[in-house]
């Protein structure tokens, strides 16, 4: 889960710093590669000339963001705050109007920027992520993002003409949001047409939004389910989620089979809004490489390198996040095996399997934890003493 930030100031602003010349309008005018951590597109942004500093491109963020300190580092003043609605709910943010900022060789100007003080979670392999940035790139230009070789790509949206195979839908904007039409079917056999926002910020496959759950009364007919009350975004709010499958998930020509969805009953926030029915995030968008066109208001979908990739599930109750590079335990969900074998919220992970964490990448450990009907011995640090203990992967779901 994350922030979704919807943006209520009109960012006004002009680019420069790439070549006049009349290109091969087949080709991008910039590409700028990302990295993929933990199904987030992480991109190095400078601003007024400092920098990089790690910004989430997220297509479901309506304004750009900034962290506070970094504002006041750079002596940027605040010129107005207001509130600003995310998934945890509203939240007050400050307006710092008329920055100059650069996302690979593209220069953008007058660029208003919001800032907060509400931390984003720290990439896998240490440091921080530092703000976000989307509505301002994809209004501007055509953007490829390329989830095959980790990179976007920029069109210029005047003269761009979409000629490959993939799946075309319609969208439309919604307070700067992108949505499409889906429709999903459930384990009773119901099929539910609805509109979901497009957004690569958000970690799940599909979400269901608080009042679409209640009238079609969901939370009964998505298989197998856990349920946790479980952090909403960055904040300390805990709402309860219910994680469950739906039969199958038509998105454009492309059919999902028990495929995860999570169910929410937020009563705040963006996961409550009856004006759209989700969120489609980044665990199923990965799977394609996607083509935001707001000129002409379309999405394609191409599939990626991703697109064959077995669905993750969560097999031992654990939620991780990684601090200064290492792996710690964020919640433990009632009555799994991480649960019943001792692990606690906070705990260092040291060593899965008799391997020692800081020898193995964020996805070997994450995978560590993944699988049916196998045992994972495991050893972390509590309070500065050791603690050793074993339980048996089984999906949730």
């Amino acid at each position: 889960m994350k922030y979704i930030f919807l943006g209520i100031v009109i960012n006004i602003f002009t680019w420069t710093g790439l070549s006049a010349q009349d290109n091969d309008h087949s080709q991008p005018l910039v590409t700028v590669p990302f990295t993929f951590n933990n199904y987030h597109l992480v991109v190095p942004v400078w601003i007024e000339g400092h920098g990089p500093f790690n910004f989430l491109f997220d297509s479901g963020a309506g304004s750009t963001l900034l962290m506070q300190d970094v504002v006041d580092s750079l002596g940027l003043e605040i010129a107005a705050s207001r509130k600003n609605v995310g998934v945890s709910g509203a939240h007050e943010v400050g307006a710092v109007k008329g920055v100059h900022v650069r996302l690979g060789e593209l220069e953008l100007d007058d660029i208003t920027i919001l800032s907060t003080s509400i931390p984003f979670e720290e990439l896998d392999a240490g440091g921080r992520v530092h703000g976000v940035i989307g509505y301002p790139v994809l209004t501007r230009f055509v953007v490829k993002i390329d989830h095959t070789h980790n990179r976007l790509e920029l069109y210029d949206k005047n003269t761009f003409r979409y000629t490959g195979n993939g799946s075309e839908l319609p969208i439309w904007m919604y307070m700067r949001l992108p949505l499409v039409d889906a429709s999903f079917t459930l384990y009773n056999g119901q099929e539910i047409k609805g509109v979901f926002m497009v957004d690569t910020g958000a970690r799940a496959d599909i979400i269901i939004n608080s009042p679409t759950v209640v009238q079609h009364q969901m939370a009964d007919q998505v298989g197998r389910y856990y349920t946790v009350r479980q952090r909403i975004g960055t904040s300390e709010r805990r709402s309860k989620i219910r994680y469950g499958r739906l039969r199958s998930l038509q998105l454009g020509s492309y059919m999902f089979e028990h495929i995860p969805v999570a169910l929410s009953s937020d009563n705040r926030g963006v996961l409550s809004l009856s004006d759209f029915d989700g969120i489609l995030g980044n665990r199923l968008l990965s799977r394609f490489n996607l083509i935001f066109d707001y000129e002409r208001a379309r999405l394609y979908l191409e599939p990626s390198s991703r697109i064959g990739n077995a669905y993750e599930i969560n097999s031992s109750g654990l939620l991780l996040t990684f601090k200064d590079g290492r792996p710690v335990i964020k919640e433990v969900i009632d009555g799994t095996a991480a649960d019943n074998a001792g692990l606690k919220e906070g705990d260092l992970v040291i060593s899965i399997n008799t391997r020692q964490t800081s020898e193995m990448t964020p996805e070997e450990i994450r995978q560590a934890f993944e699988g049916d009907d196998e045992w994972v011995e495991v050893v972390v640090s509590r309070n500065g003493r050791l603690k050793y203990t074993r339980f048996k992967l089984k999906p949730l779901i």
